[in-house]
């Protein structure tokens, strides 16, 4: 971002109320990584914000990358300013008071601060904040303080599964969970066509699966004995099923050839339930009369309804049967969680995954101006990079933590783009930022909502076709217009920047298949040699 102006949406420190509670929306290109630098910048330079100690300070990112560039930009902005840079120097005195006096001066004694005591420079991925605080409270866990975190837990979870089985006696609870869970296994195994030779491998797979996603969610497992209402709805369904059939021989009609019908019939006949999940339900089972049989049309619209009736059935059952799939698999993940645990201790290890759980349940305690004792500081002001990447068990040991700084006057900016989400596979939630837009769940602090709506980084041509894909084609499609309403891709606001150079270049091609040359490299090739020969650089040009 080469703008020469403050931020539009960052107000001079003299004019910020705290507590403060700021959520930014910046689109890709928009300039967030340069605001929430200069953000950091302001605060760390001003005289007029409160409790603004380098250590007090907290820029949370989610990966090292960003955390290093935050740092690095933060160090290269206070040296610009150290030596006098104009456009940098420009830049903060628009949102540093002068009260603030020399501030050439102070950007240098900062330098040296930071360069003297650089733990006490808080620009750090999340999950090395919040090991920070599990470490300081390790005791309080079970744990020593000199523990290992292991990023990849399958070593310790294979050792642990393998005392888990030595413990497994024939005719024990434990061998009766193991044989419903491999049951499963096999089933599932015949059909892929293939033959489980080793169902502990995978079920520790299956086992593993379910510990991360219930460490990275916060939860225990809901484990539920739904064999009596299954039972009993599947008695229902064969009722229903063979009244259905002497409706359908008494009216007369056709049997229609492409309904799902038919197979239903023999599956629930033949007592094979799990075979009627998934069948497609559109079609009804017979064919609609011809106009001027009026009896027969009753028949129909009787057949009708009850189909409709049995869809409904079929749909409770499924449901059912969902929620009950899991449950052996449950029931030995929670057997063999003990194991688990009690090998973690011993070895002095723990899964980077376990460290937010652990928190969850000891922030919820009410334990937080106990938790900055024991690191040794108190952060007042919170700035959060990527902010749609959080997990909602993130959010739930992040909350108490920024409540307690608003409550001693601090201040919370949040950073995001729900457009850019991509971490829902490690369980982030973008409806966190979503709702945080709207609704402020901080009701002593002013909360502002604000939007970077001028893209640096695209021209004209590429935000038009952007504007054109999600402002226009999206809303009108009836496959994308929700996803598209819910995530922002329909809403976002995004602006050329001024200036006189080329408009760019978007074109949308749609390539065949061609077995002797590759389609999509003979028409690479044509479109860079078609742009430098209009005057564009091959710096200009990006092939992903």
């Amino acid at each position: 971002m080469d703008d020469h102006s403050p931020s539009p949406v960052l107000i001079t420190d003299k004019d910020i109320s705290f507590p403060s509670f700021t959520v930014l929306k910046a689109s890709a290109g928009s300039g967030k990584t340069h605001t929430l630098t200069q953000r950091l910048v302001q605060f760390l330079l001003s005289e007029k914000i409160p409790k603004n100690s380098m250590q007090n300070i907290l820029a949370v990112t989610f990966s090292n990358n960003a955390a290093r560039e935050m740092r690095e930009r933060t160090l290269l902005w206070l040296k610009s300013i150290c030596f006098g840079d104009p456009e940098k120097t420009g830049e903060i005195s628009g949102i540093v008071s002068p009260e603030s006096g020399d501030i050439q001066g102070k950007a240098g004694n900062l330098i040296d601060e930071i360069l003297g005591n650089y733990a006490d420079f808080q620009v750090r991925t999340i999950d090395s904040f919040m090991t920070s605080i599990f470490k300081a409270s390790a005791i309080d866990f079970g744990y020593n303080p000199e523990f290992d975190i292991l990023l990849s837990s399958d070593a310790v979870m294979s050792y642990a599964f393998d005392l888990f089985l030595r413990d497994v006696r024939e005719g024990t609870g434990k061998a009766g969970l193991l044989e419903a869970a491999v049951r499963i296994l096999s089933e599932q195994k015949k059909k892929e066509a293939a033959y489980l030779w080793d169902p502990s491998s995978a079920l520790l797979d299956e086992i593993r699966k379910i510990y991360r996603k219930l460490s990275a969610g916060g939860r225990r497992p809901l484990i539920e004995d739904l064999s009596g209402d299954m039972a009993g709805l599947r008695n229902i369904i064969r009722t229903e099923v063979e009244k259905l059939e002497q409706m359908i021989a008494d009216s007369g009609l056709d049997r229609r050839g492409n309904s799902c019908y038919g197979a239903i019939f023999s599956h629930v006949r033949e007592g094979r339930f799990p075979d009627i999940i998934g069948k497609g339900m559109k079609n009804p089972p017979v064919n609609r009369p011809k106009k001027g049989q009026e009896s027969s049309q009753m028949n129909y619209d009787n057949i009708i309804s009850m189909w409709s009736g049995l869809t409904s059935l079929i749909s409770r059952y499924t449901a059912l049967y969902a929620r009950s799939y899991y449950c052996p698999y449950l029931q030995v993940y929670e057997a063999f969680r003990e194991t688990v645990e009690t090998v973690k201790k011993n070895q002095g290890k723990v899964f980077i995954e376990d460290i937010n759980r652990y928190l969850s349940e000891y922030l919820d305690r009410e334990v937080v101006p106990d938790i900055y004792f024991r690191i040794g500081d108190i952060v007042f002001h919170f700035l959060i990079d990527e902010f749609q990447d959080t997990s909602p068990i993130q959010w739930r040991n992040l909350f108490p933590l920024i409540e307690n700084a608003l409550s001693m006057q601090g201040s919370a900016f949040i950073v995001g783009d729900t457009k850019q989400a991509i971490y829902g596979f490690r369980e982030a939630d973008y409806t966190i930022m979503k709702r945080l837009e709207s609704e402020n769940p901080f009701p002593s602090a002013e909360h502002s909502v604000h939007e970077l709506d001028t893209n640096f980084r695209s021209r004209r041509k590429i935000l038009g076709l952007s504007n054109t894909i999600f402002r226009e084609l999206v809303p009108s499609s009836d496959t994308y217009r929700e996803a598209g309403d819910r995530s922002g891709l329909t809403c976002f606001s995004q602006k050329v920047r001024e200036g006189g150079k080329s408009p760019g270049y978007a074109e949308v091609v749609v390539l065949g298949r061609n077995d002797e040359e590759p389609p999509e490299r003979v028409k690479i090739q044509e479109l860079v040699e078609g742009l430098t020969g209009r005057g564009f650089s091959y710096g200009d040009i990006a092939i992903l």
